[in-house]
C-alpha cells in the first residue's frame, strides 16, 4: 500500500471512529475510594497492644495540635503576601505534620495496603507516591530501557524520571503492567487512562499512543505511527480519570492497533506530556498527522513528558478485519526477501555445472 493509499485510509478513519463509538470514559472525574473493610482488634486483650496504641495516640495528638499552628501560620503568611518560598515551605510543614499525625494509625496502613486511597487526605497521598515510587517506577522503567521504548521514542537524558503513574486498561479488564502483550482484538476499542499525579493544582496535559514499529516499505525500515492524540487533558491529585467525550480536543481520533502480517512484535506507547507554562497552556489548533515524529511534536508545543505505559502486540487474523472495516483497505503481508538462485541463468533455465553459463 502506498503512502497516497494510506494517508486516505486514515482520513476515513477519524469519521469512522466518531460516527461508531462514544469517545467517552465511563469514570469519574475524581479519584473513587471504597468502603474501608478493616476490622480493629479487640482491646484488653494484650496489654502491651493497649499500651502502644496509647502512645500512638498521644503522639498523634500532639502532631494534630502542631497541624492546627502550621496551618494558622500557613493562613496569616499569605493573607499578608508573604513571598512565594516562605509559603511553599510553610505548605510543605503543614503536609509533612499532618502525614506523621496518622502515619502510624493501623487503618490508614491497611487501607494502604488494598489500595485503597483517600486522596483527600496528606497521609494518602503520601503513601500512594512512595508506593509509586517502589516497584512500579522501577519496573516501569526498566522495560521502557530494555525494550527500547527510550531511546527510541525520546532521548532518556532528556525525558528523566516520570513523576505521575499512568495506569492503563483495556476496556473491561483490568490495568496491565508496562510491556505486556495485549492481542489486537482486545485493543479496538480506545483504552481507559488514569494518570496519578502528586500535584494539587489542575495543569492541562496532552495523551498521546504511537506504533513505534510501524513498517515503512520505502526505505526497508520502521517507522513510527500516531494511534491517538488528545490534548486540553486535565488532570491533577484529585482528577485522575481521563474523561474524553465529544467536547474534548481530540486532535486524531482512536484507531486499533493493527500489526501488519510478517512484521515482528509492534510496542505502543501511551504517554502523557504537560502542556506549556506548567501545564496552563492550551493546545489550540496544533497540526498533527498519523506520520509525524514523537521528537518533533515535543519540541514544537514545548511538552514535557510526566507518563508513560507501552503494550505489544502482533498479528493474528482479526487484524485484517481492522484493515478492512476499519481502515478500508486491503491487509498487507510481510516477508523476507527471496533469496537469489545461483543454479538459476537469466533466461530462468538451470545452469548446467559443466558448461560456461
Amino acid at each position: 500500500m502506498n503512502a497516497a493509499s494510506r494517508a486516505l485510509a486514515f482520513s476515513k478513519v477519524g469519521r469512522h471512529i466518531s460516527d461508531s463509538r462514544t469517545l467517552a470514559l465511563s469514570h469519574a472525574q475524581t479519584a473513587m475510594r471504597r468502603q474501608s473493610t478493616y476490622t480493629k482488634p479487640a482491646t484488653g486483650v494484650n496489654p502491651a497492644y493497649d499500651e502502644a496504641l496509647k502512645v500512638i495516640k498521644s503522639y498523634s495528638a500532639r502532631r494534630s495540635i502542631e497541624a492546627k499552628t502550621a496551618e494558622e501560620e500557613l493562613r496569616k503568611a499569605q493573607e499578608s503576601g508573604a513571598e512565594a518560598d516562605k509559603i511553599a515551605a510553610l505548605k510543605k510543614r503543614l503536609f509533612d505534620l499532618e502525614v506523621d499525625a496518622e502515619i502510624n494509625d493501623s487503618e490508614v496502613l491497611w487501607n494502604a495496603r488494598q489500595g485503597n486511597y483517600d486522596l483527600n487526605r496528606p497521609v494518602y497521598q503520601y503513601l500512594k507516591e512512595r508506593e509509586w515510587l517502589g516497584r512500579p517506577l522501577k519496573v516501569l522503567m526498566q522495560r521502557v530501557l530494555q525494550m527500547f521504548v527510550l531511546p527510541d521514542m525520546l532521548d532518556p537524558r532528556d525525558v528523566g524520571t516520570p513523576e505521575s503513574q499512568l495506569n492503563v486498561s483495556m476496556q473491561g479488564s483490568s490495568v496491565f503492567e508496562p510491556g505486556s502483550i495485549v492481542g489486537p482484538a482486545a485493543a479496538l476499542q480506545q483504552p481507559e487512562i488514569e494518570l496519578v499525579t502528586f500535584h494539587d493544582d489542575t495543569r492541562h496535559h496532552t495523551l498521546i499512543m504511537v506504533d513505534l514499529d510501524e513498517p515503512f516499505e520505502e526505505q526497508q525500515t520502521f517507522r513510527e505511527q500516531f494511534h491517538w492524540v488528545v490534548a486540553d487533558l486535565p488532570f491533577s491529585r484529585m482528577q485522575s480519570r481521563a474523561v474524553i467525550d465529544e467536547k474534548s480536543n481530540v486532535l486524531l481520533p482512536y484507531i486499533p492497533p493493527h500489526p501488519a502480517k510478517g512484521s515482528p512484535m509492534h510496542r505502543y506507547v501511551l504517554a502523557v506530556f504537560e502542556q506549556g507554562e506548567g501545564g496552563q497552556e492550551k493546545l489550540e489548533g496544533a497540526d498533527v498527522s498519523r506520520d509525524m515524529v514523537v521528537r518533533d511534536f515535543v519540541s514544537q508545543h514545548k511538552l514535557r513528558l510526566v507518563g508513560i505505559s507501552f503494550f505489544r502486540s502482533i498479528w493474528n487474523e482479526s487484524v485484517d478485519d481492522v484493515y478492512r472495516n476499519v481502515l478500508k483497505t486491503d491487509p498487507p503481508s510481510f516477508g523476507p526477501m527471496p533469496s537469489e538462485r545461483k543454479d538459476i541463468g537469466p533466461d530462468g533455465r538451470k545452469i548446467n555445472p559443466f558448461e560456461n553459463y
